[in-house]
């Protein structure tokens, strides 16, 4: 169904009738598509909401009305609009720092974390980020081509030519301006994560592709060592797709830990 939110018509997904809700952020220019086939096991005894954040999948905006901050308002905005009260919050890859940040915003509205495949810019004092690079200046010589390049990279698992054919189709959705802006925007106001993260009292679950080129397992760690009673789960042998390539152990690390936590 689209939401109307902010004079723009979001795409989104409801599947379940539990009453605890997991809501699922995807990554870059990823669908609802990203995390789905997850979220379709655990709709078994949850309540699976997704959507299309701005300049993805079927949610179609201007570049210029897309901002990290904004991001972060649509979390509570789709939250609001299908009267989810509170849920475990999940974020994968780019997705990561609009799911932490929205927690860091407001805790009260959340039950719980879910970081995926990404450390959402956070990184310990003495490992430099790596500056982002342009959509323009990846290999190839086409918006397609570096798509291409861009999917590659994510599955380095054997016999993934099917996950990369979808993973194209979920990324080719995006405009190419919507793609450069969504891979460049940065939040306007930095935090410092050593400082926040300690704070948040919320059972966080990082899960992580161990062959992931994009976002490091000490990057990983990092996070769960400043996160009070986080969990990091690795997936061995498993790129930056988790949730497209093993959704039956996603769904059911998820389970497993929410279980415990709860």
């Amino acid at each position: 169904m689209f939401l109307d939110i902010d004079g723009n018509k979001i795409f989104s997904l409801s599947f379940g009738r539990s009453e605890r809700t997991i809501l699922a952020h995807s990554g870059w220019v990823g669908s609802f598509e990203d995390w789905i086939a997850a979220l379709a096991p655990l709709s078994e005894t949850w309540r699976t909401v997704v959507y299309d954040h701005r300049g993805t999948g079927e949610t179609v905006v201007p570049a210029d009305r897309i901002t990290a901050e904004v991001l972060i308002d649509d979390v509570f905005r789709v939250m609001d609009a299908l009267s989810i009260e509170r849920c475990v919050l999940a974020g994968f890859s780019r997705g990561t720092v609009t799911a932490l940040r929205a927690v860091l915003r407001n805790p009260g509205r959340f039950d719980g974390l879910v970081l995926m495949n990404g450390s959402s810019g956070v990184s310990r004092p003495d490992t430099p980020l790596a500056s982002r690079v342009p959509l323009s200046r990846w290999p190839g010589d086409t918006h397609l081509d570096h798509l291409k390049w861009f999917i590659e990279r994510c599955t380095p698992e054997s016999d993934s030519d099917h996950i990369r054919r979808w993973g194209i189709n979920i990324l080719s959705r995006a405009t190419p301006e919507a793609a450069e802006r969504l891979m460049m925007v940065e939040p306007e106001t930095p935090l410092d994560w050593a400082a926040e993260l300690p704070r948040l009292r919320l059972p966080t679950l990082l899960l992580h592709g161990a062959l992931d080129p994009f976002c490091s397992v000490d990057s990983m760690r990092y996070i769960e060592s400043l996160i009070p009673g986080s969990k990091l789960v690795v997936f061995e042998g498993c790129g930056h797709l988790p949730a497209m390539v093993r959704p039956l152990e996603v769904a059911a690390e998820i389970n497993r830990y929410f279980a415990s936590a709860g």
